[in-house]
């Protein structure tokens, strides 16, 4: 089981559910993501080059404990969640879990600065693009990726996810006020068939004092372990 934490986060935060996995009889892997935690650089892409990090990672666990990556279980929160669909559009796995995730970063960053800052839409839809050529050049030049490389720039969780086939459970709070309903629905609506969906009545962002995990616990885990016993038997 590969929990993948958010940006600003850690692997520590997934404590209780990495526990309620390793009762379960799976083995965990709980990495820090590149720039956060233990781990090193200072870049992080959303998916773009996590995903590679996460193939790494998943390979070293292979060769020194015996780790399956063919039965491969993904517990993703926010952020971590665009890296969870990217990687999984690359790579194969049976389960994820995507928690309180979003369709367009790009969106959500302007989300966060009219929150901070009450600047207009039309300001900061100029600003998050001179921001975003600006980030994208700064990790060409530190990794030398060609100009000619668009990959970054269209960088698209809901296109993305048109090569996900993995059995997926959606999961957000309906109070989410990091990300709104709004920020999920296009994603919600490009899940492959068979996925499930859960609007979590009364919660709020996940990793948070609302999370679903908190104010639905019995509900939460009883969905978790039946979502993960049917797609990931152990």
């Amino acid at each position: 089981m590969l929990f993948i934490h958010g940006k600003g986060g850690g692997a520590a935060e997934w404590q209780p559910d990495a526990l309620r996995a390793l009762r379960l009889g799976y083995n965990v892997l709980l990495p820090d993501l590149r720039g956060h935690g233990a781990s090193a650089g200072n870049l992080f892409t959303f998916g773009f080059l996590e995903k590679e990090d996460l193939a790494n990672a998943l390979s070293n666990a292979r060769e020194r404990h015996g780790l399956d990556p063919c039965r491969l279980g993904i517990h993703s929160c926010s952020a971590g969640s665009s890296v969870a669909i990217e990687f999984a559009a690359r790579h194969d796995c049976l389960a994820l879990w995507l928690e309180s995730p979003f369709a367009d970063p790009r969106e959500m960053a302007r989300h966060y600065l009219a929150k901070s800052t009450g600047l207009p839409n039309w300001l900061l839809a100029l600003t998050s693009r001179w921001a975003l050529s600006r980030a994208v050049a700064r990790v060409r030049r530190e990794l030398s990726i060609p100009g000619s490389d668009e990959g970054l720039e269209q960088f698209d969780p809901v296109q993305s996810m048109a090569r996900v086939h993995s059995r997926i459970c959606l999961v957000y709070g309906e109070e989410d006020r990091l990300v709104p309903a709004r920020f999920v629905r296009r994603l919600e609506d490009a899940l492959p068939a068979g996925s499930l969906v859960w609007r979590a009545r009364g919660a709020g962002h996940c990793h948070h004092d609302d999370e679903a995990e908190k104010v639905e616990k019995k509900e939460y885990e009883r969905r978790w372990t039946e979502f993960f016993g049917d797609n990931l038997p152990v």
